[in-house]
């Protein structure tokens, strides 16, 4: 059940084109949150059952809860039928304020870079990437992140992913996975512990028996209105 933070290095290419390996792992992280999302509203569901029964009578808010355990089940019903059969449902994405300010800032000249027709509208594929995050790191000030890589702007991401909890942080930033570690390079501080991973390593080492040549790119609108967007 890993959990992680995924760079804008990798979430823009990710989410703008619609081919690609990296569109395709957006699309397991999306298959994840409505796990996610239906698994932990069914305990919320439970634990308010539970209540009723210790105390009787109708517990307020539980029939709606009821209802939106049932609709993100279906979600996630739906989007496990456009997947091949296995597919893990259990990659987690964590995100954060400056990280999603990074990503909305960093669209159109991404978008511009990669030929995207039509542009996106950056306020909203920022709220479809938040709306994979089934997380976000605890609140800190930027002004008091600690020198972690050898480019303080890259210190923001490193730190999100460990006051996250993240296990994997994924980065094709030189400065945050450097060319002579190969692929991973591991990051303390304090008693957090995160791994930092390049993309190709990524899918070589922890994902290799996913079927990504089942997995169409193209079908992550569809998850979207599954059940995702601007939820």
């Amino acid at each position: 059940m890993p959990f992680v933070v995924v760079d804008t290095n990798v979430s823009l290419p990710a989410t703008l084109i619609s081919t690609g390996l990296m569109r395709k792992f957006w699309v397991l992280l999306a298959f994840g949150a409505a796990a996610y999302r239906a698994e932990h509203l069914q305990l919320e569901v439970d634990g308010l059952e539970a209540q009723a029964t210790d105390v009787g009578g109708e517990i307020h808010g539980r029939q709606a809860l009821k209802r939106l355990a049932t609709q993100a089940d279906q979600a996630r019903a739906s989007m496990e039928e456009l997947l091949p059969v296995g597919t893990p449902s259990d990659w987690f994405a964590i995100g954060g304020v400056d990280l999603f300010s990074e990503y909305e800032r960093k669209v159109e000249e991404v978008a511009a870079k990669l030929r995207v027709d039509p542009p996106p509208d950056p306020a909203q594929a920022r709220r479809q990437v938040e709306a994979v995050c089934v997380a976000a790191e605890a609140s800190f000030d930027p002004a008091d992140v600690p020198s972690l890589t050898a480019d303080s702007d890259d210190d923001l991401i490193v730190w999100t992913a460990l006051s996250g909890g993240a296990d994997l942080l994924i980065s094709d930033d030189k400065h945050v996975v450097p060319d002579e570690a190969a692929g991973s390079n591991s990051y303390a501080a304090g008693d957090n512990t995160v791994v930092a991973v390049r993309f190709g390593y990524l899918i070589d080492n922890y994902l290799d028996e996913v079927e990504w040549d089942r997995i169409d790119g193209r079908m992550l609108p569809q998850l979207y209105r599954a059940g995702l967007a601007d939820r």
